[in-house]
């Protein structure tokens, strides 16, 4: 089986994997959130959310989905900023990567996929938010992004923390992103390699 991975628009036929995907990170990475979050942000809600998107997305939008042979493995978001708390033009809005795949490939070319959208669209520099008890946020510093808001967010009436990262420098975005991503082709040639050779040594 294939395990090449790969970036495609999205269509109306990923809608139901995207908000299966968009629940299950949810419940994991943020499981410091309250349950009533999470029961507000059930697969029902995020299954209209996103059947929503398709008839009535911002124009300069984009949903991908980020697949790993033929298994969608995850999915991300890039959109204009409606936000006027950062004075910015577009928003890389989201990237959501199922556990299994992370540490790969997906991750990176999701982020590089909006992020080029954007830029494309005329809507950079851009934005991103993260909740701060989002363990994964480490990373965005390490990507040039400069943290610059501190504020809640209510969500089922429950203030949640959350950061807002100003993304102006588009080539130390990439360039490391593309680093990422090349270390993450290397670590699966190595343990191909590996498999390899003890299935060999075994016969």
């Amino acid at each position: 089986m294939s395990t090449t991975t790969y970036v495609r628009h999205a269509n109306c036929a990923d809608v139901e994997i995207i908000a299966q995907i968009h629940v299950q990170c949810w419940r994991e990475v943020y499981a410091f959130m309250p349950d009533k979050v999470h029961q507000a942000r059930d697969y029902n809600f995020r299954l209209e959310q996103w059947s929503r998107w398709f008839v009535d997305s911002p124009d300069g939008s984009s949903l991908f989905t980020l697949l790993v042979g033929d298994v969608i493995a995850g999915f991300a978001v890039a959109k204009p900023n409606g936000d006027s708390a950062i004075n910015v033009p577009g928003e890389m809005h989201a990237c959501y990567i199922l556990p299994e795949f992370r540490g790969g490939e997906a991750g990176p070319l999701g982020l590089i996929a909006i992020a080029a959208f954007l830029k494309d669209q005329g809507l950079w520099p851009a934005c991103l938010w993260a909740f701060r008890g989002n363990p994964f946020r480490r990373i965005y510093p390490v990507l040039g992004c400069k943290p610059e808001v501190f504020r809640d967010r209510v969500i089922a009436s429950c203030a949640l923390p959350e950061i807002g990262y100003r993304v102006t420098d588009f080539d130390t975005l990439i360039e490391r992103l593309n680093r990422m991503r090349v270390s993450a082709v290397e670590r699966k040639t190595e343990l191909l390699r590996k498999s390899s050779s003890h299935r060999c040594s075994s016969v």
